[in-house]
């Protein structure tokens, strides 16, 4: 049985003047079911990582920064145009699972989420080309199996050793356990009461 679903991953990611990557960048293409990001201290890692929190509604604090305008690109390289934005673009695309390890992109179905930051610490949004609002973003990524609320797509730095060191089950109703981290996952959480 085939089954239509959004890939489970980034297709692509598109940085420009983000970070430490100065002009246009793409990253990947990532693999459909499971990524991850690997190289020596300095390499970019984080700023990858960042890229996606950025364009998924995160804020600047979120991000180890003060103010959105810190992730335009400065180097020496730029310092006589220096960039007045930074923008991430994260390419999706529908696939039709064909086995375990095959599938099938259905033509016509990529979609874009960008992100821009300005000098004047703004940001905007744009869904597959239009302005819009986070929500929209939010709400269109959660109708393909997205959940941004939960980023349980997204595994951090520090968070496998987190999830491993947590307890069966949390103690009360507000204590988080495995149970509760996994119920949360799944979206089982919501039929608990």
């Amino acid at each position: 049985l085939s089954k239509r679903c959004v890939s489970r991953s980034l297709p692509r990611q598109e940085l420009e003047n983000f970070k430490s990557y100065a002009g246009v960048r793409s990253i990947g293409p990532f693999h459909q079911c499971f990524s991850s990001v690997v190289g020596p201290n300095g390499s970019g890692k984080s700023n990858v990582t960042d890229a996606m929190l950025f364009v998924f509604g995160k804020r600047a604090k979120k991000l180890r920064l003060n103010r959105v305008s810190e992730l335009i690109h400065k180097s020496d390289a730029v310092k006589d145009d220096p960039p007045s934005y930074a923008r991430v673009s994260v390419f999706f695309q529908e696939i039709v699972d064909t086995s375990e390890t095959e599938f099938e992109v259905v033509p016509g179905t990529e979609m874009v989420v960008s992100r821009v930051a300005r000098t004047d610490n703004s940001s905007s949004y744009k869904l597959n080309g239009k302005t819009c609002q986070f929500k929209d973003v939010a709400s269109y990524l959660s109708s393909k199996g997205i959940d941004l609320d939960n980023n349980r797509f997204l595994i951090l730095q520090g968070e496998v050793e987190m999830i491993s060191m947590m307890p069966p089950k949390g103690k009360n109703e507000n204590d988080e356990g495995l149970l509760e981290y996994l119920e949360d996952i799944i979206g089982s959480n919501k039929f608990v009461e």
